[in-house]
């Protein structure tokens, strides 16, 4: 683990010098463009259309290669094609324009790389996948700043060449790319070798896998009209800051976007549960609409250029995350080349759009066009509020009990938590709000069932209901129906994660570590047998606010002030056909499984007299069941 986040500081570096050269480059370009022209009009719009063609382009071929070969060695290629480039054309004399644009060949292929190299870094760093991308998205935004700076302080005036210090920045930061990208080599980073032919073809059959995969789909629109928006907004103001000849401030400008992207990016990767992260979005979205609504309103308001970008991370992280999460394992390469291409193309026929506009004299300056962002940008802000309300409130949530509570994980089974298929998660029940923390610790949807006496309550139902989706349990000690069993059956079946305490209540005495499980966890494993089964213990909850310890839950107790929360987790298993014969078998070795996780935790196993004792109670519950 330690040797993977060493490489994964060197892939960081490696970026970020990546980054730096591309930026001062690119500006640099745009300055000597912009005095050869004697016009503020197209120069922006013309280095970010050389910048970004091979990306668009050459999607196929940058996926196929990225796709097919080890990902290291195409960051190591590219970044040794762009440092050679940069020799060359410095040897040569070239121009700044020309040498973006051979430059971009290298970047076309560097940033896919990167980017699908992030989910086998993240399991081998074990850590969050959203927090890794934060951190990459937080440098890359850095780094933008920083080669504003640079290429701002080349003296580019026509006809200059690549000369002086600027060709020993530009080659410096090649080099340390270069460098930083041969350590960067991770276990879990899977490729598909294919021939050339069959390669091209697997591009195109990529790309309709992730078109039917919805998540997959979703986040990728997501995320491209955003960043759409986003750089259209980006474009709006550099133009503005042009138009009234505030060179000095267009710098400022810039450089305030890309510091607000670097927090904003950040932020996002404080939150390191990939499905609460896109509670972010519809935060970031409204943010981002207000800051384009009042500039709109505002033009002379200062600070708009840091609020978008910092807005513009916090929806930028969680959508390529779950993105990265969603594209098949044998497919990232092509994938990430899909990404790249949505987002520019989306980007560039919006550019073009506002173009269009602007020559037909609908949007005469960029405070209309601005105008005509904040609507876009109100609609995307209805849809992920449409969209993702759920992860929002959850998001929400979890700021507010974060002061309250300490959670940490522990087990072998922490870092085996199936992302997709079946699972079934049970675990000892001391709080109301055990649901709460394993929901914290479990990357994916969840799908609680409750009790009636708690889920028919006015505002928990609606939040059970529309938030939480909770499987009702009703409240009754004998029944000879039980839909609530199917429920968590159907959910199984279809992929998805149910949690369950089998006991059925909470725990209510000091001296009772655990009740009797119900029969209900054996009949949810009759119906669906391959499920595996997540045993937990939680230790902490008991004597907290929400448990019985010295009286009722919520009642004349202290709030709880960063209590530690323990969760100790079991490998998750497939129990044995043998087990799953006998009800009694299954609810005895399942609350076994859950009692020897205290063992992680350091804390004593019930043995001897003690589990002899539960051992005893259920032969008698057999004996009774026969009679």
């Amino acid at each position: 683990m330690f040797g993977a986040r060493i490489r994964l500081a060197s892939l960081w570096l490696s970026q970020v010098a990546r980054v730096l050269a591309d930026w001062c480059l690119r500006v640099t370009a745009f300055l000597a463009w912009l005095q050869a022209a004697g016009t503020n009009g197209d120069a922006w719009h013309v280095a970010t259309a050389v910048f970004i063609a091979p990306f668009v382009l050459l999607a196929p071929l940058n996926g196929c290669i990225n796709n097919s070969l080890p990902r290291r060695w195409v960051l190591v290629g590219s970044a040794a094609f762009t440092l050679l480039v940069v020799s060359v054309f410095a040897a040569g004399h070239g121009s700044w324009m020309i040498c973006l644009g051979v430059t971009a060949l290298g970047s076309a292929l560097y940033s896919p790389a990167r980017y699908a190299m992030l989910p086998a870094v993240a399991e081998d760093a074990h850590l969050p996948l959203p927090r890794v991308n934060g951190w990459i998205e937080m440098g890359g935004a850095t780094a933008i700043v920083g080669g504003v700076a640079l290429g701002w302080a080349v003296d580019a005036d026509s006809g200059t060449p690549l000369a002086g210090y600027v060709i020993a920045v530009l080659l410096g930061l090649n080099v340390l790319s270069l460098a930083a990208a041969f350590p960067a080599a991770f276990p879990s980073d899977v490729r598909r070798p294919e021939p050339p032919g069959q390669a091209i073809v697997g591009f195109f059959r990529d790309s309709m896998r992730i078109g039917r995969d919805q998540a997959a789909l979703a986040s990728l629109l997501g995320l491209a009209c955003f960043q759409a928006i986003v750089t259209a907004g980006a474009g709006a103001l550099v133009q503005h800051t042009l138009d009234r000849g505030l060179s000095q401030g267009l710098l400022q400008v810039m450089l305030l976007m890309g510091a607000g992207a670097g927090l904003g990016c950040l932020t996002a990767a404080w939150q390191g549960h990939p499905r609460r992260s896109l509670g972010l979005v519809p935060l970031g979205a409204t943010g981002l609409l207000l800051a384009l609504a009042f500039h709109s309103f505002a033009e002379t308001a200062d600070g708009t250029g840091f609020v978008l970008g910092f807005m513009g991370g916090l929806i930028n992280v969680p959508l390529r995350a779950a993105y990265q999460a969603a594209v098949p394992i044998d497919a990232r390469g092509n994938g990430m080349a899909v990404m790249n291409t949505a987002i520019y193309v989306l980007t560039t026929a919006l550019s073009l759009l506002l173009a269009a506009l602007i020559r037909g004299g609908m949007l005469p300056t960029p405070t209309a066009q601005l105008g005509l962002l904040t609507v876009l940008a109100a609609i995307g802000a209805i849809v992920a509020w449409r969209h993702l309300f759920p992860q929002t409130v959850e998001q929400i949530l979890e700021v507010l009990l974060t002061p309250m509570y300490r959670v940490r994980t522990h087990g072998p089974g922490r870092d085996l938590i199936p992302r997709h298929g079946p699972l079934l998660i049970i675990a000892n029940h001391t709080a109301y709000l055990d649901p709460f923390w394993l929901c914290k610790i479990v990357p994916r949807k969840v799908t609680p069932m409750m009790t009636s006496v708690f889920y028919d309550r006015p505002l928990i139902r609606w939040a059970m209901v529309h938030i939480v989706g909770a499987i009702r349990v009703a409240e009754s000690r004998f029944r000879r129906e039980a839909p609530e069993l199917r429920d968590a059956v159907t959910v199984l079946r279809q992929g998805g994660c149910v949690l369950l305490f089998p006991e059925g209540q909470l725990r209510r005495r000091e001296d009772q570590l655990l009740r009797m499980f119900g029969q209900g966890v054996w009949r949810i494993l009759q119906e669906a047998p391959q499920t595996p089964v997540l045993a937990c213990w939680i230790e902490g909850g008991w004597g907290s606010f929400t448990s019985y310890c010295n009286g009722p839950p919520l009642r004349g107790k202290r709030l709880d002030w960063r209590r530690r929360i323990d969760i100790a987790l079991e490998t998750p298993r497939i129990l044995d056909a043998v087990i799953l014969a006998d009800q009694h078998a299954t609810r005895h070795y399942l609350m076994r499984t859950c009692l020897e996780c205290r063992r992680y935790l350091g804390l004593p196993v019930p043995g001897g007299e003690e589990w002899k004792s539960i051992s005893r109670t259920l032969e008698g519950e057999r004996e009774i069941e026969t009679q």
